[in-house]
Order: C-alpha cells, then sequence, then structure tokens
C-alpha cells in the first residue's frame, strides 16, 4: 500500500500555481467568442497533454504562439488563445510537478539576482497598471475594450507576468538533463519562425505574388497586433531565427538538416517581404554577431565540439562574391536562371569530395565530353517546347543520382561520368537563362558559371579542402546563397524596396520628430519618473498630437439596454487606404451581389463608406463597394446601400483569401452613430452576427490601415518610458543590460545557447530602435521569457562545473 507524498512547500507552491493557471484559464475559455465549449475542450486537451508530456511545452506552445490567435474573428483585443495555450501548459506542466517533487538530479538555485530585477521590474509594472487605470477614469471590466479603455493596461501588462508563472517550469526543465531542454526549446522556437513564415508564404501567395517585388504589399503573416501597424513580425523573427540557426547546426539526422535549412529558407523570404528596413539592419546586426560567437564553439561537458567551421575572412568573402554572381544571373535571366545557376552551385559543393584524387587526363576528358555532349543536348532541347527546363532537370536529377549516398570518393569509372554531368548541367543552366532572357542573358550566367566552376576545378587540388565537406556545413552554405539571391532579387528585381531606402533619411527625421513628441507628452513630474501608466499611448496621442494626426476612433455608446457604434473618421485628407475601419471576417465562400441595411445618425454631415474586401489585415485584393452621404441630424435614419464592383475572384485553391466587410466615414473630421447593421447575400442570407451590438463588440474588429503612428511610441525605450517613466525605463535597461552582460561576458557564455539567446534579444532590441515591438503581448512574453533564460542556463553552468569538479 502506498501512501500520498506529503504536500511540502514547493508541492504547495507548485499547486497553487496550476490552480491559479487552470481557473485562470477555464474561465477565459468560457467566455471564448466563437465557442466556449470547444475552446474549454482544448484548453483541457493542451493542458492533459502536457501534464502527460511536460517537455512538449517547449516544443508545442513556441511553434503555435505566432498562428493562434484570432482577434479578427473573435472581437477579443485584451486577451487572446495566445494566453490559454500558455496557461494551459503552464497549468499542466505545474500539476505534474505536484505529483513529481522537485528534480533530483541536478539541483540548482534560482538566480538571485533575477529574482531582484523580476522584482522590480515587476513593482514597476504594478505601479504603473495602477497610473494605466487612474488615466483611463478608474478600472472596469470589459472582454472587448478598445485601445483607449483600462483593459489595454491589463493586455500590455499580462506578458511579464505570464513570463514569471513559467519561470520555475523552466527552471525545473533545464535542470534535468533527461529533458534535453535546451534541444526541445530552439525546435521549438525554430518550429515558431517556420509557422510565422509560412503564414506569410501563404499571404503572398494569396494577397500578392510569390515573387512580385515591386508591390507595396507587405507581410503581416497572422500578427493581428499589426492592424493599425507596427512591427509584431519583425520581432518574431528576430527572436526566433538564431534558434533556426542552431537547429541546423545540432541537427542529428539528415531530414532534421532538411528541415532546419527549409525554415531558415522560409524565414529569410518572409523576412525579405516584410520590406522592413528595420528588420533588415537588424539582421546585419544579429547574424554577424552569431556568426563571431560560434567561431570555435564550446561544447557542454560530455559532447564533442562541433566541427570547425569556415572563417569568418572566408564568409566576408564568399557573400559578396554570391550577390555579385546572383547579381550578373538574375539581370537577365530572373528567377528560373537564379535557381539554375544555385543548382549547379549545390553540386559544384560536392564534387571536391566525390573527385578528390582525379587525374589531370580524366578531369580533361570529363570536361570534354561535357561540354561537346552538353552543347549538343542544349541546341536540341532549344527545339522542343520548354527543352532548356527539361535538360537542365534530367541532367540535375544525374548528378543527384551520382552523388547521393554517395562513398567518401567516387570509384574511377564514375568520375569522368560525374565530371561529364557537372560541366553539361552548367551548359544546360546557360540554356535556361537564354530560353527565359534571351541572348542578353547569358553574358551574366556565363560569368557567374565560370566563376563557380573554376573555383570548383581549384578545390579539387588544393592540399587542405576548399570548405567543409560535411552535409551540414553544405546545408547551411547553400541557405546562406539562396538567402543572398534572395536579397538580390528584392532589390533588382522590384522598385518598392528601393523607393523605401531613398526615403530612408526623410523617415528617419520624421521619426525623430514623432519621438520628441511622444516624450513630451509627459507633462508632469509624476509622469515622467513613473509614466503615463501601461497601455496608454494611443489615448494620450489622440488627445495631444495636431488635429492633422488624428487617425479616427470608435466608441461604443449605451442608452440603456440598447447599444450602437459611434464612429469618427481621420481629421485630415483621406485616400482609400485612410479610412478608419470596423470590420467583420466574412465566411469564404461568401458572394455577392450584396446589400448593406442600417440605422445611421450623424453627428455631422457624413459620407459613409461601406466595403466587402478580399483581405487579410491592411492590405486588399479586391473590393466590392458602396457610399452614401448623409446630411447631420439629431434623429436615427435607415440606410440602404447596394455595394457594387467586380465579383470576387477567392484566390487560389491553395491560398484561399479571407474576407472582410468594413464600414468607416470617409470625409474628414465625420462623426456617426451607427447601429443594426445587416449584409445580405443573393439569397438574402444575413452574413454578420451581432450587428446591433448587443453583444459589445463581439466579432468586430477595427484597423487603420495607414496611420500607424498615432498607435506605436515606436521605439522599445521610448516606450517603456511613456508606460513606466523614468524609474520603469531604469529597470528594464538594467534587466536587459544584466542579461546581454551575463550571456557574453559572464559565466553563461559557456552554454551552447547562450550565443543564439544572445543573437534574439540583440536583434529583437534592434528591431525596438524603430519599432514599439512590446506593445504585442506574445512577443514581449517571449522576449521576457528568454531574458529569464539567460539567467536559467547560467545556474546550469554552474551546476556543470560542480558535477565536473566532483568526477
Amino acid at each position: 500500500m502506498t501512501t500520498a507524498a506529503p504536500l511540502t512547500a514547493h508541492r504547495l507552491r507548485d499547486l497553487l500555481a496550476a490552480l491559479l493557471a487552470l481557473v485562470t484559464g477555464a474561465f477565459l475559455a468560457w467566455h471564448h467568442p466563437l465557442g466556449p465549449g470547444a475552446a474549454l475542450l482544448l484548453f483541457a486537451a493542451v493542458a492533459a497533454l502536457i501534464f502527460l508530456r511536460p517537455a512538449w511545452s517547449l516544443l508545442i506552445v513556441p511553434a503555435l504562439l505566432p498562428v493562434i490567435d484570432l482577434a479578427p474573428w473573435t472581437g477579443w483585443l485584451s486577451f487572446a488563445e495566445s494566453d490559454l495555450l500558455i496557461l494551459a501548459a503552464a497549468g499542466g506542466g505545474y500539476l505534474r510537478a505536484v505529483t513529481d517533487g522537485p528534480v533530483k538530479e541536478q539541483p540548482t538555485r534560482m538566480s538571485r539576482l533575477l529574482a531582484g530585477l523580476a522584482l522590480l521590474f515587476a513593482l514597476s509594472l504594478m505601479i504603473s497598471l495602477g497610473r494605466g487605470f487612474a488615466d483611463a477614469g478608474g478600472f472596469h471590466f470589459g472582454w472587448y475594450q478598445g485601445y483607449d479603455g483600462p483593459m489595454n493596461s491589463i493586455r500590455i501588462g499580462k506578458s511579464f507576468f505570464l513570463a514569471l508563472l513559467w519561470l520555475p517550469l523552466l527552471h525545473r526543465q533545464f535542470a534535468d538533463p533527461a529533458c534535453q531542454a535546451d534541444r526541445r526549446l530552439a525546435w521549438g522556437l525554430a518550429l515558431g519562425l517556420g509557422s510565422a513564415a509560412l503564414a506569410a508564404l501563404w499571404e503572398r501567395l494569396a494577397f500578392a505574388d510569390l515573387l512580385n517585388f515591386s508591390s507595396d504589399y507587405r507581410s503581416t503573416a497572422l500578427f493581428w497586433e499589426m492592424h493599425v501597424g507596427g512591427a509584431a513580425l519583425d520581432g518574431w523573427l528576430l527572436l526566433t531565427a538564431p534558434f533556426a540557426v542552431y537547429a541546423l547546426r545540432h541537427a542529428r539526422t539528415a531530414s532534421g538538416h532538411v528541415l532546419a535549412a527549409g525554415l531558415l529558407i522560409l524565414a529569410a523570404y518572409a523576412a525579405l517581404t516584410t520590406f522592413s528596413r528595420g528588420v533588415y539592419l537588424a539582421l546585419l546586426i544579429a547574424l554577424p554577431l552569431l556568426a563571431w560567437q560560434t567561431r570555435r564553439p564550446v561544447a557542454r561537458p560530455g559532447k564533442q565540439p562541433e566541427q570547425a567551421a569556415w572563417p569568418l575572412l572566408r564568409w566576408a568573402l564568399a557573400l559578396p562574391l554570391l550577390a555579385v554572381m546572383a547579381g550578373l544571373v538574375f539581370a537577365g535571366g530572373g528567377y528560373r536562371g537564379l535557381l539554375a545557376w544555385l543548382g549547379v552551385l549545390a553540386v559544384t559543393l560536392l564534387m571536391p569530395q566525390a573527385l578528390r584524387g582525379i587525374a589531370k587526363r580524366q578531369l580533361a576528358a570529363g570536361i570534354a565530353l561535357g561540354l561537346i555532349g552538353g552543347g549538343g543536348l542544349a541546341l536540341l532541347a532549344g527545339f522542343l517546347p520548354k527543352g532548356p527546363y527539361g535538360l537542365y532537370i534530367v541532367l540535375f536529377a544525374a548528378a543527384f543520382f551520382l552523388l547521393w549516398r554517395r562513398p567518401a570518393v567516387l570509384a574511377d569509372s564514375r568520375r569522368i561520368f560525374a565530371v561529364a554531368v557537372w560541366f553539361a548541367l552548367g551548359l544546360a543552366a546557360a540554356a535556361v537563362a537564354a530560353y527565359w532572357g534571351g541572348g542578353d542573358a547569358l553574358s551574366g550566367m556565363l560569368i557567374a558559371l565560370t566563376l563557380t566552376l573554376a573555383l570548383g576545378l581549384a578545390a579539387l587540388f588544393t592540399v587542405r579542402p576548399a570548405w567543409p565537406q560535411g552535409i551540414r556545413w553544405q546545408a547551411s552554405f547553400l541557405s546562406a546563397a539562396l538567402a543572398v539571391s534572395a536579397a538580390v532579387a528584392v532589390f533588382a528585381g522590384g522598385g518598392y524596396m528601393g523607393g523605401r531606402f531613398s526615403t530612408s533619411s526623410h523617415d528617419l527625421a520624421g521619426r525623430f520628430d514623432h519621438w520628441q513628441l511622444s516624450a513630451a507628452l509627459l507633462q508632469k513630474p509624476l509622469d515622467l519618473w513613473f509614466g503615463k501608466g501601461l497601455g496608454r499611448y494611443p489615448a494620450n496621442y489622440f488627445f495631444a498630437a495636431p488635429d492633422s494626426k488624428f487617425p479616427g476612433a470608435y466608441q461604443l455608446l449605451r442608452d440603456g439596454e440598447n447599444a450602437w457604434l459611434s464612429l469618427a473618421a481621420p481629421w485630415h485628407p483621406m485616400s482609400f487606404g485612410d479610412i478608419f475601419r470596423v470590420s467583420q471576417r466574412l465566411p469564404f465562400d461568401a458572394n455577392g451581389p450584396f446589400v448593406v441595411a442600417l440605422r445611421i445618425r450623424p453627428k455631422t454631415d457624413v459620407r459613409l463608406h461601406v466595403e466587402v474586401c478580399e483581405k487579410h489585415l491592411l492590405y486588399v485584393a479586391g473590393c466590392v463597394t458602396g457610399r452614401a452621404g448623409v446630411k447631420a441630424g439629431s434623429n436615427w435614419q435607415n440606410l440602404t446601400i447596394p455595394l457594387a464592383g467586380p465579383l470576387l475572384g477567392g484566390g487560389p485553391w491553395y491560398a484561399p483569401r479571407f474576407r472582410m466587410f468594413s464600414l468607416g466615414v470617409s470625409n474628414v473630421s465625420g462623426i456617426a452613430d451607427i447601429d443594426d447593421i445587416i449584409l445580405s447575400g443573393p439569397g438574402g442570407e444575413l452574413l454578420l452576427n451581432n450587428g446591433d451590438f448587443s453583444d459589445d463588440m463581439r466579432r468586430w474588429f477595427f484597423s487603420s490601415d495607414h496611420d500607424h503612428l498615432p498607435w506605436h511610441a515606436k521605439n522599445i525605450f521610448i516606450n517603456v518610458l511613456f508606460d513606466q517613466g523614468v524609474l520603469g525605463l531604469a529597470a528594464f535597461l538594467l534587466l536587459v543590460i544584466t542579461t546581454l552582460w551575463r550571456l557574453n561576458l559572464g559565466q553563461t557564455r559557456r552554454h551552447e545557447l547562450a550565443p543564439y539567446l544572445s543573437a534574439a534579444i540583440v536583434g529583437f532590441l534592434a528591431v525596438g530602435m524603430f519599432d514599439s515591438v512590446i506593445d504585442a503581448p506574445r512577443l514581449a512574453w517571449l522576449f521576457y521569457t528568454l531574458i529569464f533564460l539567460a539567467f536559467i542556463l547560467g545556474a546550469a553552468v554552474k551546476s556543470y562545473g560542480k558535477s565536473a569538479r566532483g568526477m
């Protein structure tokens, strides 16, 4: 007969934490706007899964975090599905900790320095939370409050405390060697990078075009927080990209290498299609820092060091050379020529090891056979429809067959054939470029091919290998080459990015003006020392900013049981994208013709704009629209507006487009009350939920497609200063600087995750120099979690050191 484990102080703490997480999460799930029962069931399922497999939380939470939120469908702003995910994982993890008791294998104490810094910053947050409630006119709870309500203070402040809730669980998992927490977390973050990048890829396929870099469509992925601009996707990419590099370098299988390389390629595409100068700058800071810190990797005790990689000087020479060759190819051969050259580059990387020791006579014979045979095949392929493409695919497959799962060195009988296929593939690549771009494309392609093949030939006869022959390094090099080629394509293949860089100095001057205006909002001594309050930036900006910068606003008003929407237009002239919109998602199959019926009480003369658009967040692919002018009056008026325009296409089957109904006031300074909105389809079916606003703003969502400055301080440090004052900024800087010191100069730098953590935090802060990235709660949660992790790694390093000395 067994007896129950005693309820020690540790178990009591874990039990209370589990109850806090589970009760809070269940309460939120039960009030989910789309389906309380389903939300509660999923919440319980995640909690149960993490109870059974606690370490899986390190994979599941980061992987799902960028794609799980449904604010455009629910109308929730203060809470999100990511909160439910974090709480469910915490609840399940703490319950398991109650049953298992303390970890005994590697006892480590929580850092006292971390406890002190966290307490200091938490105290600042609590003061700013109270000041935020006071600035909003007092606290009152609401499920659907906007950014001007007191619940916005909860929205901004919750991230740090949710990270604190996770801290003991992280400490527990990293203290248990069997958990392999470092590897699991790195892969979880790499998968989170991949899920965000896949969302960006879907968005480009659905609403723009995969290779259209002239459009001003900037990727937002599924970060709804960007409905008023911001850099949520940018910050996420910088926080997670270093861990995909970790996954690539530490992958144990070929499939792991392929997966990690694919994640990095997807991430490179997502980063490029943000068209964000801040992202590009942050990557130029974070990735070289990571390369420098991992030039001589330090293995954890009990592990063998990694194979030595290329020196930084060689990378510094190789990357510009790759960019030059990619530019020569892309100028005439376009994307097809670029891909063909990259295939030749991939084969070239494999040849030195496969052909090492080849006789010059064999090499000459293979080159002659490849040039003669490849040239003849290329001429014949020119007479066939898309023949050069087919020839290239056949030759690339032949090279793959020869080299895949090859012995260290090819047998003599296969060397001549391998050289012939190699050079014939080069000629086929030239034929692809000529087929696509004509004779003008040949010169650039031939120069790039000559350089590539010449370097490959030279590498056959060097005393030492010219580059590492491991598949891991070659996958990394090809990923870098693909990223460089994509960057060249973005800048050379479209004018939009070039235009953005041409206005950089003007935009930076405007950003400085905005920072000065933001800091000037702190007019009282208490504001300066303690801040205006968490989440109070938009509300204060609206009252203090010049009239020309007011972006529009909405408010839900009530008279007894009746509720209606009050909608105010911007105070400046508007284009289509400047209209302040209140919107609702529609089903994918919603088709027109559409008719809108509503009641309106205009406070001024207004021109009401209504639309159904194929739209994700900020940019439209197609719209049917309607407008109506209404004179000011004190009585409610009934209005019917048919929507006109081309039929909505729906997008390709593999990337369907979201559809959204929106309305706004399109004349300067117009104000109107709106109620009882009905959108009907061709059969009279009703397509909107909560059109009478009887359930607050449930299912409704707003956006400011072009006016972004009024919603953000546009600098992470200015943002903290505004919310928490000088004292809060000092606590924030102390926390961040101490973390970076430990990761780069302290004992923590010995941990294998330290360089990746350092690069992630530095990259995130670099993006934060030009945007308020911590006003997106799930980004702030991950940022604070990684900050805490730096202190946990220090404790782990100390523990490993003690274990080593005791052996």
